[in-house]
């Protein structure tokens, strides 16, 4: 660290003079509203006004810029990997202890004056969340002394900057990493700054030197601007319907799902997170910036895929998004078998999910524990890379069991830091299932008896009781009435010609319910004529129980005269014969 900390000293010097210099009043005075309009969005008076008062303005602002962009680099290179080995400490203590002496002066920081090595971490740490003038975490000050460097560069008063600015930055990340990144968020940081200087520097397309082609040109700029939501095309209004419209039908399709309560607190959340940011954009405040990725966490038939399909809607809703499109994915959609196909193959699923949600079921399936080659590696390192080169077009949703997905995310710093929004997915309960079973007859124009709402009231019972993460849910509902309309259409085909009413059309009896789609229960004849099933009234609290015949119906309370609909789903395990009631006990 000796050999390096006066390089980086050097270039910190170099770069103070030549911007103070420049920025000096009498020499030139940056109008962001003027020739520099596209880049106004910083707020530059609120931030230079503190240090206009002062006599030495403007050294001060610029050593603050540069310490301040200095340590937010430090600071993301020695967290890269969400801990600080004992060599990363001691060369971030060695660079942070002159930088952070200007970064002191600030109220906020005064008690880090005399910072020593069992406050770094601490100093560390309030800095890197500060959200203030100059803080790690201030979307408008961060980088600004390298956007000072690019004005002054595009100004063609010094073209040198650039580099040095760069370099100086390299040897800080490069000294933590000690020069080479050994783990995929620490190359992925770095090639966001190759991605950063490889457009400051113009080492692609970009040669302009002076203001009147940077106004007409693309400029690097770009790389460091937060943008607003560009408006939606006509075609795409046109072809989903305007946002207001997309979004009042995501809030209906969201409040008519059975169950998931708990995820449609946290989908509520999220709309009320969009709409508050929305407003502050209106009014021209700052924004979060938190990030929009998912994790859904659930057994099969939960309702994850619906779910994303509303969540695509509503960050349409809300302009997030140009589209409300879903694009599903999988290990075969994403994993080539031969070497380089992998990262073509994951491009093209993402290029398709582009201004949409790209949800990938399953993707713990991607990744290998035991930690042998496996191609499925390097479809994640793709999708983190586009994830973040495309990270105002792509909202990414991952899926699949709960341990398994927690085990998926802890495998890899940079899906850990990515994904940040969890929504759990608990099974559905007995209820659940009893409602979702009645709502598939009635979308199909079909019929419970009582009798029938009996059966399927034990069979759900039983196949909730003894269910394991393999347990269908909706799924295994959906089976049991798509074998129900198979039974029904048996059972009325076997009848003579003629015979045959609209109500045996409509009708499900007790026949029609297929048993045998869950083991335990092949071949069993279950008597109901003594089973009772449990009912509270929702106007006094009182319960009661109820025979087969009441399953369904209208009833009213014998205290308090309130009318209400008997349930068919809290049947007492003692009263049904046929089978054992072990089978319908809470295991």
């Amino acid at each position: 660290m000796a050999e390096l900390w006066p390089q980086i000293e050097d270039d910190f010097n170099n770069l103070f003079l030549a911007l103070s210099r420049e920025l000096d009043g009498s020499r030139f005075q940056i109008d962001f509203r003027g020739e520099f309009n596209e880049f106004s969005e910083i707020p530059w008076d609120e931030i230079s006004e503190t240090y206009r008062k002062k006599g030495n303005y403007p050294e001060s602002l610029v050593r603050m810029a540069l310490a301040s962009d200095c340590l937010h680099h430090l600071g993301m290179a020695i967290l890269a990997d969400h801990r600080i080995e004992e060599h990363e400490f001691d060369i971030s203590f060695s660079m942070a202890m002159p930088l952070a002496s200007s970064l002191c002066t600030l109220s906020r920081f005064r008690r880090y004056g005399t910072l020593d090595r069992n406050q770094w971490d601490v100093f560390l740490n309030a800095f890197m969340n500060d959200r203030e003038w100059f803080g790690g975490n201030c979307q408008e000050t961060r980088n600004l002394s390298l956007v000072l460097c690019l004005i002054v560069h595009h100004l063609g008063r010094d073209t040198n900057l650039l580099p040095i600015y760069e370099r100086m930055i390299r040897t800080i990340v490069g000294a933590v990493f000690e020069w080479g990144p050994s783990t995929d968020v620490e190359r992925d940081l770095v090639d966001k700054l190759d991605r950063m200087f490889a457009a400051c520097l113009g080492r692609s397309s970009y040669t302009s030197r002076t203001v009147s082609r940077f106004k007409k040109n693309p400029s690097p700029l770009d790389v460091l601007k937060r943008r607003d939501p560009e408006p939606l095309k006509k075609e795409a209004i046109e072809e989903y319907g305007p946002p207001d419209q997309v979004l009042k039908e995501a809030r209906e399709e969201l409040d008519s799902l059975i169950g998931l309560n708990s995820v449609k607190t946290e989908v509520n959340r999220l709309m009320a997170y969009l709409k508050i940011q929305k407003q502050r954009r209106e009014h021209g405040l700052k924004q979060s910036s938190q990030t929009l990725h998912f994790v859904f966490k659930g057994n099969p038939g939960t309702g994850k895929t619906t779910v994303a399909r509303i969540i695509g809607k509503i960050l349409y809703g809300f302009q997030i998004l140009k589209t409300p499109k879903l694009v599903e994915g999988d290990r075969a959609a994403l994993v080539s078998g031969y070497v380089g196909q992998t990262a073509l193959k994951t491009d093209e699923l993402v290029d398709s999910a582009l201004d949409g949600v790209l949800f990938i079921d399953e993707a713990y399936a991607l990744s290998n524990p035991s930690g042998q080659h496996d191609f499925g590696q390097e479809a994640i390192n793709t999708l983190l890379k586009r994830m973040e080169d495309n990270r105002d077009q792509l909202v990414v949703i991952v899926a699949g069991y709960p341990r398994l997905m927690q085990q998926f995310i802890e495998t890899n710093p940079g899906l850990e830091s990515r994904f940040t929004r969890y929504i759990d997915f608990d099974d559905f309960a007995v209820a659940d299932l009893c409602r979702i079973f009645e709502k598939f007859c009635t979308d199909a124009q079909y019929e419970l008896t009582t009798d029938a709402r009996a059966i399927a009231s034990i069979l759900f019972t039983t196949a909730y009781q003894g269910r394991d993460e393999r347990f269908g849910n909706a799924r295994f509902v959906r089976n049991v009435f798509e074998r129900a309309v198979g039974l029904h259409s048996e059972r009325l085909a076997a009848l003579p010609e003629g015979t045959i009413t609209r109500e045996a059309l409509i009708d499900f009896t007790s026949e029609d319910i297929p048993l045998e789609v869950f083991d335990p229960l092949k071949g069993k004849t279950i008597d109901i004529e003594k089973a009772e099933w449990l009912a509270t009234c929702p106007g006094c609290g009182l319960e009661s129980e109820g025979g087969a015949k009441f399953l369904g119906q209208r009833v009213t309370c014998r205290k308090c005269q309130e009318k209400f609909q008997f349930p068919w789903w809290h049947v007492r395990p003692e009263s049904v014969h046929g089978i054992d009631i072990e089978l319908l006990k809470p295991r």
